[in-house]
């Protein structure tokens, strides 16, 4: 009887569980790629600032905008492929029909892409639609790395997903610059990105077993879209405190909110391993019973640290980032920017987990979050009491705001009954 109960428990075990050793090792491996490829991001958008013109830069700056909204659906694609093998190695029919449905995907972004050419052309002043058209090409092998990097990681192999986004972002970074150096031009700097794209999709597809193309790309799809939508809402919240500094305040200080907003952005990509790892256990609500507590714990924990060393650091924190020509206006207040990047990477956290619920609402609340900001901040525009502090403080607001909801909405999903996963069988009661 004890070797049945110790056979059951083993069954019962999550899939893709593992040693706690185990998961901060995947946690730390994945957190440092992904903080390796925002830094060769970072290293673009300097050498392609010293080697373009003012206007030709402000194009390609314009043009990577637009690449990260195309790359949303890419980015459900990526939740949806994990949540759909959910810790659990897949088998060939399942690994081809999420690979179909990544090509899919892929080409579908890239035809609206290039139906949108002379939209952008129009909305960006682009002298140009080469660079618009480069841009639309880029979205192709770009959103497939994407469902492999799903892929990977739905099937808990973090290290491939690791050495996949790397070489992503390193081959951006080097074929970005080789247009650069080549052809001087924004159009050849994203030529060169998509290049470096294609071959990242490459390894992407052997890192993943080299699949085929597999029937019912329904399913997969239509979940990419629907947790695409949500994750828009939040990569609109992400950036628009500063897409409402620049409108509502004047250009001289919107420079230091700017700054600013850099220790927002690290508050919340630092912890970022924690949700990829943590993605694929969110697949049932057992998993997500075991999981998010214990993640929103060490993400909030991280966080804490970080808020309370910007808060120590006082009035040296701005100058040690952007130099002498800020920290004028904030002072001592850039701890508020901490906490802002550790209350969204709280709330991405707990999208994830609804997405994984199906929880529609996961979806309305990071849009009304979005809206909510926008209004507050106009509000106090009209009434002459906008400044840095009050949006940072509006922000940080909003974000509680969405992080308390969350929180309600999971403990409801907790509250439901969970079924045994399908071929798992319960442990006998006593």
């Amino acid at each position: 009887m004890s070797a049945l109960r110790s056979r059951t428990r083993q069954g019962r075990r999550s899939p893709g569980a593992a040693p706690s050793s185990g998961l901060l090792g995947a946690t730390a491996v994945v957190s440092v790629a992904f903080l390796g490829a925002n830094a060769l991001a970072y290293v673009f958008t300097v050498v392609a600032a010293r080697q373009l013109a003012p206007a030709a830069y402000g194009e390609l700056a314009a043009l990577l905008s637009v690449l990260l909204v195309g790359s949303v659906p890419a980015a459900g694609l990526q939740t949806a492929a994990a949540l759909h093998l959910g810790g659990r190695p897949g088998d060939e029919r399942t690994m081809a029909r999420l690979h179909a449905s990544s090509a899919f995907l892929a080409v579908g972004v890239c035809a609206l892409g290039l139906v949108l050419v002379p939209v952008l052309v129009a909305a960006l002043h682009l002298p140009a639609a080469s660079a618009a058209v480069w841009l639309a090409a880029l979205l192709l092998p770009h959103t497939l790395v994407q469902g492999y990097q799903g892929m990977l990681q739905g099937s808990g192999r973090y290290r491939q997903l690791a050495l996949v986004t790397l070489v992503l972002g390193a081959g951006k970074l080097v074929g970005g610059v080789a247009g650069l150096l080549l052809g001087g031009t924004t159009s050849a700097a994203l030529a060169g990105m998509a290049a470096a794209a294609v071959v990242a999709a490459v390894i992407g597809w052997l890192a993943v077993g080299r699949p085929g193309l597999g029937r019912g790309t329904r399913a997969p799809v239509t979940a990419a879209l629907r947790a695409a939508g949500a994750l828009l809402g939040f990569t609109v919240l992400l950036n628009l405190d500063v897409l409402l500094a620049r409108h509502h305040l004047p250009a001289a200080v919107t420079g230091e909110y700017a700054v600013a907003a850099i220790v927002t952005k690290v508050a919340f990509w630092l912890p970022q391993g924690v949700g990829v790892v943590l993605l694929p256990r969110l697949a049932d609500a057992a998993g997500r019973r075991r999981a998010l507590p214990a993640a929103l714990a060490a993400v909030g924990g991280l966080g804490a640290v970080l808020t309370l060393g910007t808060a120590l650091m006082g009035e040296r924190a701005l100058p040690l980032i952007g130099g002498a020509a800020y920290g004028g206006t904030l002072g001592s207040a850039t701890w508020v920017f901490a906490a802002l990047g550790t209350l969204l990477a709280l709330a991405q956290l707990l999208l994830f987990s609804g997405i994984a619920a199906a929880d529609r609402l996961a979806t309305v609340a990071v849009w009304s979050a979005a809206g909510l900001e926008a209004v507050v901040v106009a509000l106090l525009a009209t009434t002459d009491r906008l400044t840095l502090l009050s949006l940072a403080t509006t922000s940080v607001l909003t974000a509680a705001a969405l992080v308390a909801t969350g929180l309600v909405r999971s403990r409801r999903d907790r509250a439901v009954p969970v079924l045994a996963p399908e071929g798992v069988v319960p442990a006998p009661t006593a």
